[in-house]
């Protein structure tokens, strides 16, 4: 349900890109701007989960006293 209301000014280049996304999409300018703003924080959710395991792996690396024995981890992948 929508309950919030945002007034947004678009300069006349991008008020006619986005009226041709939306019509090709069959669909309001509304929905289609409301569509691409929940697709963009996705995507940003997706990458911020995505630099926390990347990070939390690195930091794994860093903290292990362990030298890593690359010859293991090249035999351990050529079994898939």
């Amino acid at each position: 349900m929508l309950n919030r209301r945002a007034q947004i000014l678009f300069d006349k280049e991008l008020w006619n890109q986005i009226t041709k996304l939306a019509q090709a999409e069959k669909t309001s300018i509304g929905d289609f701007v409301r569509k691409t703003l929940r697709d963009r924080v996705a995507e940003e959710k997706r990458l911020e989960k995505r630099r926390r395991a990347i990070d939390a792996t690195l930091l794994g690396r860093l903290i292990s006293k362990d030298k890593i024995d690359y010859k293991e981890l090249i035999n351990y992948g050529r079994k898939w």
